[in-house]
């Protein structure tokens, strides 16, 4: 009993804290327990401070431990709400640099999507578009979890509108420094070896990307980036570190020396060869030496006790525990060394950039307007129709051929559909080359089918190209008449005319004909990017809209294209 006065008194401070932070019907209860504490002072017993809980101190700390418990989630929550009010007025004052941290307190203390709400937009206001955009993902998944379909629909709109804007980093390691035990950290923090190559958003502003091996010399970049643009950093392949090679492994407790080998005439102990303790390649400096990494015992000479390479050296010694050669007697060491080859270690599957030197495969639908001013062409066999034309004898009657009569048509124009296509390599990750395909087929009857060389550039959210085109195209128009040829040297006996209306007979003409032509031209490629989906795996690429203005010169006319295709590229 005489540790009860202590305990009452340690329990009372406990509850006197607490009931500064219980909302009203806390403190009651917490009332009754100090008035219950008070009598049990001024009696000087727990005994009669309890009467009814107990005749034991234990009792009376397990209900002071209960209370802390049962009141403890109620304080955390109060404190959270006063934290996310705070943060609520901070930022409707524009004080968001000192509304976020209260908000992000607040969510720590009680994670409720209210406040994830409240504390990513403070970050999209702040300019944190990286992590704004994170946090509507999660936003998103809590009050799907919850059933709330309006706030998962507008975390949702929010996400996708700030995506468009996202700055995205990638942090490319070639084969050559993806060494072993290389560790690649952005701001500090490790990125895994499978997110090498791969573009992650990030927040704008300046970033530190900084790299690290054992036996290298350590490297770091600044890079400053900013919303919606895209930048790459190349990790280069890290320098040996030479001091770090020269200093001797952490020296382990090595065993007793073997029992030393009389003097042998090779690579001699104390007088022959190389020398052991002055004569040879050194004294005490870094050569190959005992407790260095070098190949000698006492000093930087290869003999020492024996005509063996080494004694007890971390170097190329025998006794020691590291990689050396030699052991005591006057044979080379079990384990060869390693090659200086044998250092660069493959690197992981994912280590090399994904994009340089990949090949590029975009496919999508396409449909647009095709306006065809092609005023003449053959619509097939015209040797039905004849006309005639002056001559020194007199008037020629001739006959049609596609040699020397051409119809003439009005212009169309008329909605087609079809699909597009670009195959070719990545050069860089923001400039791909190749080749491009359209097809497609008009409605009322005609088609389009070119192809030719492309390239495409990035900047930002939007990929510039330029194509070259061939191919042949075909338009289903109004024909309004059949002309035929006069030969030059009879022009001036036609009035300088060098055609003639063909002598068609009223209906014989087919109101509308296909009329072809081989063109050729270019077009102006503009394609935004709807959503980037890196990935290590084959389906890494982006989803595209584009629009492809199209112009082309045809052997008979000219023929214009507008389309617009939804595609995605592979990459």
């Amino acid at each position: 009993m005489s540790s009860c006065p202590r305990l009452r008194h340690h329990l009372t401070g406990m509850a006197l804290g607490a009931t500064n932070r219980l909302n009203r019907q806390d403190a009651e209860t917490s009332d009754k327990l100090l008035a219950s504490l008070w009598r049990a002072r001024r009696r000087g017993s727990c005994v009669e401070a309890l009467p009814r809980a107990g005749r034991s101190c234990a009792r009376l700390a397990g209900v002071a431990f209960a209370l802390a418990l049962a009141v403890s989630p109620g304080v955390a929550f109060a404190q959270a709400e006063a934290l996310l009010d705070e943060g609520k007025s901070l930022m409707k004052k524009g004080k968001v640099e000192e509304a976020c941290p209260k908000l992000e307190e607040s969510y720590r203390l009680s994670p409720r999507s209210a406040t994830l709400l409240a504390l990513a937009m403070c970050h999209e206001k702040q300019g944190k578009v990286a992590t704004a955009w994170s946090e509507y993902i999660d936003l998103g998944a809590a009050a799907r979890k919850e059933g709330n379909k309006r706030l998962e629909a507008d975390a949702k709109a929010r996400g996708a509108k700030l995506e468009l804007s996202l700055p995205r980093l990638t942090l490319s390691v070639p084969r050559a420094a993806a060494v072993e035990g290389l560790e690649v950290m952005l701001d500090g923090a490790p990125v895994d070896g499978a997110l090498w190559g791969q573009a992650r958003p990030i927040d704008p502003g300046q970033h530190k990307v900084s790299a690290s091996a054992p036996g290298r010399k350590p490297w770091e970049k600044s890079v400053t980036i900013k919303r919606g643009e895209r930048k790459t950093v190349a990790v280069p392949a890290l320098a040996k570190d030479a001091s770090a090679a020269a200093q001797p492994a952490p020296a382990a407790e090595a065993p007793p020396p073997a029992a030393p080998v009389a003097a042998a005439p090779e690579k001699g102990s104390a007088g022959s060869g190389d020398g052991a303790a002055g004569a040879g390649k050194g004294a005490a400096g870094p050569g190959k030496g005992a407790a260095g990494p070098g190949k000698g015992a006492a000093g930087p000479g290869k003999g020492a006790a024996g005509p063996g390479k080494g004694a007890a050296g971390p170097g190329k010694g025998a006794v020691a525990a590291a990689p050396g050669q030699g052991a005591a007697g006057p044979e080379t060491d079990a384990s060869p060394a390693a090659s200086p080859a044998a250092e660069e270690q493959e690197p992981s599957s994912g280590s090399s950039p994904r994009h340089t030197g990949s090949f590029v495969i975009e496919a999508g639908v396409a449909g647009g307007a095709l306006i065809g001013l092609m005023d003449s062409g053959s619509f097939g066999d015209l040797s039905a129709y004849s006309y005639s034309y002056n001559i020194p004898e007199g008037e020629l009657i001739a006959p049609c051929d596609d040699e020397v009569c051409h119809a003439s048509f009005d212009p169309a124009i008329g909605p087609f559909v079809g699909g597009e296509a670009f195959i070719g390599v990545a050069l860089s990750e923001d400039l791909h080359l190749g080749a491009r395909v359209l097809g497609g087929y008009r409605f009322g009857g005609g088609y389009l089918v070119v192809g030719g060389p492309s390239a495409s550039m990035r900047l930002g959210r939007l990929w510039l190209g330029l194509s070259g085109l061939v191919g042949p195209v075909g338009q289903q128009a109004k024909v309004t008449g059949i002309k035929g040829e006069i030969p030059s040297e009879v022009e001036h006996l036609n009035y300088g005319r060098s055609e003639v209306a063909v002598n068609a007979r009223e209906g014989s003409l087919p109101e509308s004909a296909l009329v072809e032509t081989l063109a050729f031209g270019g077009s102006v490629d503009v394609s935004l990017v709807l959503a980037d989906l890196p990935s290590a795996g084959w389906t890494s690429g982006a989803l595209l809209l584009s629009v492809s203005p199209t112009v082309m010169k045809g052997l008979d006319g000219w023929v214009f294209a507008a389309p617009a295709s939804l595609g995605y590229r592979f990459y």
